[in-house]
């Protein structure tokens, strides 16, 4: 079975080979008894994120394609391009126009449809749902072999901080990486061991439980360490993976063991809201929301980002990036969520010369007549924009703000809005106080999630969560929005009949080297099926 081995030195790939071929002694590369140091071990640390899974001809990428993904298929950013099967992925069923004309796709019809096509080994990284689970998998290894070898490595100075931290920063990375995993597929694995796997595949909410229990770990680790973390930790963390602020980056902060647990708290209030329909949320759960974001992050917390630092990381690998260079474009379903006068949009968003229209003749949802000008959400610049790993302070707030929403609590909800929107400079008049209906204030916080949290990875989340990548025909879809027919004429009530895959099966790069043992694929994409 192929699975992903980690042969990581900083920053370098990792490879994937079958179980029986692997091959770890060469005589040109370095071989793993350099982890068996101090530094070796930090220098595997260091590198634990997902980045970039290369095999042979094809480019599994997380900072660029998967993220795109995401902000795809929330019809946030659009793309045209076949390429990685982006243009497949963000392919709604139909549109009704504002006369009623439906309007179907060129080719291939239905999202899922088209994207289960490519769901075929040989079509290597043209299968859309391979890249997220093959970075996530190849982090999750890389964090089985810190915790394999950090009560073996001899460390200098205070060793039990020193073990507590890469325990922690791995038992991080493992939540991670399975909140990702059981927020995106049907069913996903627990593996706990490097360089191995097992076919016990579970129900994605298994994988968020699963995702929890290791924050809870880290946060254990973290809990038991007497003394600061700061210095150690600063040989671990790379310098563009930190950031701080909305409106450009400043150097990265110092991470103490609070400002870890506060994200750690976020992160686990987002795994409870994001896969859970709206209305299928119990009170105890905007409880439990509550109290995680109580206490969750704050204003000031070091927050994980891939940052365009123009030295440590090539910045064309990014989503910002690449809005400019011809690959991404500003939805108008986008645009039409912004209030009028928002400084987010004036500061940030410009009309074009002449409209796109259709491009290349692929559907009428590529069309725009709005480009992005560098600033805070895309840009070319170094140090300004960034591809957002976990929660942010906005976030963070945003959730506890619809837990209060949903609570009966308007006006302190409300509050909460106006002060996101204060913190991100939106110089917007304030919604609390206003009288509000319950169903206004929630459109306020629908938008808000919307355009507050633009290009931080949960726009799809929340779309699937609200019920408008459900078809048409089932309560789904997008009302009144905004569109240019063929023809560049501009629709303003037009319905968008996403009907898009809410939970994607498991890639064929697992699953034809790896079949279950447990009877097959889950076919229940929003809850899971029983394991």
């Amino acid at each position: 079975m192929k699975k992903l081995v980690p042969f990581i030195f900083i920053l370098a790939f990792t490879l994937a080979c079958n179980k029986d071929e692997l091959e770890v002694s060469n005589p040109n590369d370095p071989t793993f008894d350099a982890l068996e140091t101090e530094s070796g071990l930090t220098q595997l640390a260091s590198g634990v994120y997902a980045n970039n899974v290369i095999l042979g001809n094809f480019f599994y990428n997380f900072h660029w394609i998967t993220m795109a993904h995401h902000e795809n298929m929330a019809d946030a950013i659009y793309t045209s391009a076949g390429n990685w099967s982006f243009r497949w992925a963000n392919q709604p069923t139909s549109i009704t126009l504002d006369d009623g004309t439906v309007v179907t796709p060129p080719q291939e019809g239905e999202q899922g449809a088209a994207l289960e096509a490519r769901n075929v080994r040989t079509q290597g990284d043209l299968n859309a749902f391979a890249h997220e689970w093959m970075t996530m998998y190849k982090t999750n290894n890389v964090a089985n072999l810190i915790l394999q070898l950090v009560d073996t490595v001899e460390l200098t100075g205070d060793t039990a901080l020193k073990q507590s931290i890469l325990k922690a920063w791995a038992y991080f990375w493992k939540g991670y990486t399975y909140s990702r995993i059981g927020s995106m597929y049907e069913s996903g694995l627990i593996v706990s061991e490097p360089n191995a796997t097992n076919s016990d595949y579970v129900s994605s909410q298994r994988m968020i439980e699963e995702a929890n229990t290791n924050f809870d770990l880290a946060i254990q680790e973290l809990n038991r360490v007497d003394g600061d973390i700061s210095s150690f930790l600063a040989t671990i963390i790379p310098d563009h993976l930190a950031a701080s602020s909305f409106r450009g980056n400043s150097p990265s902060p110092v991470l103490t063991s609070d400002m870890w647990i506060r994200n750690m708290n976020t992160y686990k209030a987002r795994n409870i809201l994001v896969n859970t329909k709206v209305d299928e949320m119990t009170a105890t759960q905007w409880q439990e929301i509550s109290s995680l974001t109580e206490n969750g992050m704050q204003a000031n917390d070091f927050i994980f980002v891939m940052k365009q630092d123009g030295n440590n990381y090539v910045t064309s690998d990014l989503v910002p990036h690449r809005l400019f260079i011809g690959w991404h474009f500003l939805s108008e379903r986008l645009v039409q969520d912004f209030k009028p006068d928002d400084a987010r949009f004036t500061d940030n968003v410009i009309v074009l010369a002449a409209p796109d229209v259709n491009r290349g003749g692929r559907g009428i949802q590529y069309g725009t007549r709005w480009e992005f000008v560098q600033g805070d959400y895309a840009s070319t610049a170094d140090g300004r924009s960034n591809i957002y790993y976990g929660p942010t302070y906005a976030e963070n707030e945003l959730m506890k703000a619809e837990a209060l929403l949903y609570s009966g609590q308007l006006e302190d909800g409300l509050s909460i809005i106006d002060a996101i929107r204060t913190h991100q400079n939106a110089e917007l008049p304030a919604v609390a106080g206003n009288g509000l209906s319950e169903a206004e204030a929630l459109e306020e916080l629908r938008r808000e999630r919307r355009i507050g949290l633009l290009l931080r990875g949960v726009g799809f989340y929340d779309a699937r969560r609200w019920g408008v990548t459900e078809p048409v025909s089932q309560g789904g879809g997008r009302t009144g929005a905004t569109v240019l027919d063929a023809f560049g004429n501009l629709n303003t009530n037009a319905t968008f009949d996403y009907n898009y895959l809410e939970y994607w099966p498991v890639p064929a790069q697992e699953l034809e080297f790896n079949a279950p043992d447990n009877g097959g694929r889950n076919t229940n994409r929003f809850t899971g099926a029983p394991e």
